[in-house]
């Protein structure tokens, strides 16, 4: 005879489990959609050992330096307006990096010859605030000073 208790608990859990099945297969269609809406298009170039930052919309392309001794960078950053949707574009031309802001919760491998993007809103901050930019894919003899800055105009 069926008992059933057991009958009850093999049904809620096959319920609970095709609950999440159906969530996740929406979630994962879904999470790499890019909105229907981008603002401003960013290709980031990851090299041994600094970014650059490419805008196709004005042509022109910035090389960042960090300087790990006084926490400074050099030669340019990534630019973007607060309150806009941006999609980068990541790759690299050498070896394996990964763009990381921690703080915006994005993270994207830059693999050579492969294009990676994601599109991600910019917070309404002040002008002049900074999100750091790391490398957190080990790339070589400098890979701790591979950093650069996400800047709010």
């Amino acid at each position: 005879m069926v008992n059933r208790l057991e009958v009850a608990w093999t049904l809620a859990t096959v319920g609970l489990i095709a609950g999440v099945a159906v969530y996740s297969t929406f979630l994962l269609y879904n999470v790499d959609r890019t909105p229907s809406h981008v603002d401003e298009y960013v290709n980031v170039i990851g090299h041994q050992w600094y970014w650059e930052f490419c805008y196709p919309a004005n042509g022109t392309c910035d090389n960042t330096t960090y300087n790990a001794v006084n926490n400074t960078e050099t030669g340019g950053a990534m630019w973007v307006e607060p309150g806009t949707v941006v999609q980068i574009n990541v790759t690299s031309t050498d070896v394996v990096h990964s763009f990381n802001v921690p703080a915006l919760g994005i993270r994207l491998d830059a693999i050579p010859g492969r294009m990676n993007s994601i599109a991600f809103s910019i917070p309404n901050a002040a002008a002049g605030t900074e999100y750091l930019v790391q490398c957190t894919e080990f790339c070589g003899q400098f890979h701790g000073t591979m950093r650069a800055f996400v800047v709010v105009k």
